[in-house]
């Protein structure tokens, strides 16, 4: 019986040691985090991790690392972890048990902005607008800019309004290769202002599946005069099978978002300041 009981508190510590290493975590270097395949920073990367990333933990290497970081020591050690596409080596110093907010943060003049939980594939989270008027942000895989919070943080302007617009894409395709459209073709939805949520909270727009439909209809009026020059009138029959949203044989793509910041400042001065989110590609 004592034997049983020895094994028994075994098998439960090693359970749990097993589970204390099998833990999610989260990325918390906002420039990213080196994966490599050797707990070593001479180790060949495999892929760097975007902050706020959850990843998986399943090997502890109790091998130590120290690092220098803006004149600050950073402690900590290598971990095997597990991602979506790798299993390698990082540094636990950069690492946090408590989900990230994925928080993008924009400068501008006498206005600071947040926009939460957008993952970006570019690992740039800070964009100063003080001296230009725009600025690219390149959207991960699977992410969306719809419905996102927009906090007005440090506003020192008399007002603020915030706008969105889609430049959505179409092509056509067909059993001829001559009259396929092998060029995607742009159109851009109309500017329309952001739900306000609270005095300097706003959120981002979503795409219905009527403003598809209307974007098709649209779309499709402006297309014909070109699909009629490159493959007759019968071709534009296909268009009236059409049915359901995206239906073939058209294929439709939102390439980018648009955000446009309308700046009023107390003596009534206005400045535009324009975001580019730029989707990835099959988005």
């Amino acid at each position: 019986m004592k034997n049983l009981k020895q094994i028994l508190a075994i098998v439960m510590l090693f359970s749990v040691a097993l589970v204390t290493a099998q833990q999610t975590v989260y990325v918390a270097a906002e420039s990213g985090l080196s994966l490599r395949d050797q707990p070593d920073v001479n180790g060949k990367m495999l892929s760097k991790l975007a902050y706020g990333e959850a990843i998986r933990i399943i090997e502890n290497t109790d091998k130590k690392l120290v690092i220098l970081d803006a004149g600050e020591k950073v402690s900590g050690e290598w971990v095997k972890v597990e991602t979506r596409n790798h299993i390698g080596y990082v540094f636990n110093g950069y690492l946090s048990h408590t989900k990230i907010s994925k928080t993008i943060r924009l400068h501008l003049d006498k206005l600071d902005v947040e926009i939460k939980n957008l993952a970006t594939s570019d690992f740039k989270r800070t964009h100063n607008l003080k001296q230009q008027d725009s600025t690219t942000i390149n959207v991960d895989v699977n992410a969306s800019v719809e419905g996102k919070e927009i906090v007005l943080v440090e506003n020192d302007y008399k007002h603020v309004s915030i706008f969105q617009l889609y430049e959505n894409s179409i092509s056509f395709m067909s059993e001829d290769a001559q009259c396929e459209s092998k060029d995607w073709k742009h159109f851009d939805s109309a500017w329309k202002p952001l739900k306000q949520i609270k005095s300097n909270t706003f959120e981002t727009l979503a795409y219905s599946e009527n403003d598809w439909k209307n974007f098709i209809k649209t779309s499709l009026d402006d297309l014909k005069t070109e699909v009629t020059d490159q493959c007759g009138e019968d071709w534009v029959n296909y268009f009236k099978k059409i049915e359901k949203v995206k239906d073939h044989p058209v294929g439709i793509s939102t390439k980018r978002v648009f955000l446009k910041f309308i700046l009023t400042d107390f003596e009534d001065n206005i400045t535009e300041k324009v975001i580019e989110f730029k989707m990835p590609s099959g988005c």
